[in-house]
């Protein structure tokens, strides 16, 4: 009955605040969601109190009735209320795996729910946010297996499509605080890569998926680190051994071609150019940063072809 009732209670979460139609995306309204981030019991107050206690609370019901609310809170356009609090506590709680595989499933629906919705969110938060905490769900199942075949397979999916599709790169504000759709997406990536279900298919998928963002839409420039987190999970697909050196060096030189450009120098000449130039060339160094110093065999042998590219990129 207590498990019935928890899925009764997440459905609802977003059935409050959805529609569709047979052939259209579910649509949510994250104001509405958002509004859900506080109640009677556990207003923003009681919230920073219980944060300030490390999120210690004993009473497993109650802990789970409290992740349940937090999940709206990712939707707040409060940096408090949905990064400090929510994020935090919920990967708190799912890196101590303190719920079962029933909870943790319903996590799944409801947060994957919302990536593959259209949302109406004016501050652009929840999607990227259900993103992070996506990828906090996949590292529980890398830790303790609860997907089935099909779940893992849809989320590299989802998640691959949802990286390629991402045109927004606003990262930290000073009011509306962190998005980072790229760098949150990246980190399920990671997560992904480091699941050893995950095959090759999967690995290839997600590979050219981060090829997409390497460079960004729009001529934009990255500034917030996200060269790092996009260099991340490529390191941990490569380190699979599935996965040949001579795949890196093809894979690192289709991301380093010049292409539209006839050449790397003629990217000093067009704010194109600039932006390819500045966002490869901060993913090659963040990359070569990461693994030059590394006993790692593997990794020792990727380096003379990412030396090689650095030296291409100029």
């Amino acid at each position: 009955m207590k498990i019935m009732l928890l899925i009764l209670s997440f459905s609802m979460m977003y059935f409050t605040s959805t529609t569709s139609t047979a052939n259209e995306k579910i649509t949510i309204n994250a104001a509405q969601v958002a509004e859900k981030c506080e109640s009677s019991h556990w207003n923003k107050a009681k919230l920073l109190a219980i944060k300030e206690q490390d999120f210690l609370l004993d009473n497993v019901e109650k802990k789970r009735v409290l992740a349940k609310q937090l999940l709206n809170c990712l939707a707040s356009p409060d940096p408090i209320l949905r990064d400090n609090i929510a994020f935090t506590g919920l990967s708190q709680w799912l890196r101590a795996n303190d719920f079962d595989a029933e909870f943790y499933q319903q996590m799944y629906t409801s947060l994957l729910n919302v990536i593959e919705a259209e949302v109406k969110d004016e501050n652009a938060v929840y999607q990227p946010f259900a993103m992070l905490m996506l990828a906090e769900v996949a590292r529980v199942d890398r830790k303790s297996p609860f997907f089935t075949d099909n779940q893992r397979n849809h989320l590299v999916n989802v998640g691959s499509e949802f990286l390629q599709s991402i045109d927004d790169y606003r990262g930290y504000d000073s009011t509306i605080g962190w998005r980072h759709s790229v760098a949150h997406t990246a980190d399920l990536m990671l997560q992904l890569s480091l699941n050893p279900a995950i095959k090759k298919p999967h690995l290839d998928q997600m590979l050219k998926a981060i090829s997409t963002q390497i460079v960004a839409k729009n001529n934009h420039s990255y500034i917030f680190g996200e060269a790092k987190r996009l260099a991340m999970p490529v390191i941990y697909i490569f380190l699979n051994d599935v996965l040949t050196i001579e795949e890196w060096q093809v894979w690192l030189s289709n991301i380093t071609s010049a292409t539209p450009l006839e050449t790397w120098g003629e990217a000093y000449s067009s704010q194109q150019g600039l932006s390819k130039l500045h966002n490869t060339q901060s993913f090659l160094f963040a990359f070569y940063a990461l693994i030059k110093n590394s006993k790692n065999e593997r990794l020792s042998n990727m380096v003379p072809a990412l030396e090689q590219a650095i030296k291409k990129v100029n």
